[in-house]
């Protein structure tokens, strides 16, 4: 018990390092998008076929597109995507120690999604990802999203449409 309550202080202490590193970066929206990463959790009602559309809406392939979800356990099969990441992928001090996650990070995005909520390994998850652009929603720490989206969003549908309308107004 004692050493789960200091697991998570040092996590949050991660966490809120790398959030303050975020902050002085001067991030801009890439023009034109030429690669998607997504970082998911699969308690939303959505597919990985609806990431892909999306991709393809915004003009890339799927060879462009990275996807990894967050699972609760590693015994647990998820058919939402090939790159997972569990409670298990966090050393005791709060760093990435899992293969996926580890393979997510190493790449460079011009636009990262975090589909999810209040996470805290998803949101040190995003906020060591080299990304240009992050979008998300507002019951995420707001110093990790870019563009911010209300959590009334209910369906996917309606995500898209609004995502998509805000990447063409910002330049």
């Amino acid at each position: 018990m004692i050493f789960k309550s200091i697991h998570e202080k040092l996590l949050r202490k991660k966490i809120n390092k790398s959030l303050i590193e975020l902050g002085k970066q001067n991030r801009i929206k890439p023009t034109p998008i030429k690669s998607l990463g997504c970082i998911i959790d699969p308690s939303f009602p959505v597919s990985v076929d609806l990431f892909r559309d999306l991709a393809y809406s915004i003009g890339l392939k799927e060879k462009d597109l990275k996807i990894i979800t967050f699972q609760e356990n590693n015994n647990a099969f998820n058919v939402f995507s090939s790159m997972n990441i569990t409670p298990d992928c966090i050393s005791f001090y709060g760093n990435l120690t899992g293969s996926d996650s580890l393979e997510f990070i190493s790449n460079d995005y011009d636009l990262l999604i975090n589909f999810f909520k209040s996470n805290s390994l998803l949101t040190l998850l995003s906020s060591k990802s080299k990304a240009k652009f992050r979008v998300g929603f507002e019951s995420v720490s707001p110093e990790l999203n870019d563009l911010i989206f209300s959590n009334n969003i209910k369906k996917f549908k309606n995500f898209k449409i609004e995502l998509i309308k805000y990447l063409k107004l910002i330049k």
